[in-house]
């Protein structure tokens, strides 16, 4: 997560627990965690990850 869309992510957090979040916050959360996530998904692609049942040895 980038420095500003933790920024981001912190003000819409309040809108919701002050409760005052309306249609057009909610569109911008499930944007926001939309690019998280794939920036998180692109990073895991790109990492070789080592998983016991994806050996052959222990089959």
């Amino acid at each position: 997560m980038s420095p500003e869309q933790l920024k981001v992510l912190q003000r819409l957090s309040q809108l919701f627990e002050q409760g005052t979040a309306g249609p057009s916050q909610i569109r911008e959360l499930s944007s926001l965690l939309s690019a998280i996530n794939q920036n998180q998904s692109d990073l895991f692609a790109n990492t070789p990850l080592a998983h016991a049942r994806s050996s052959n040895d222990t089959l």
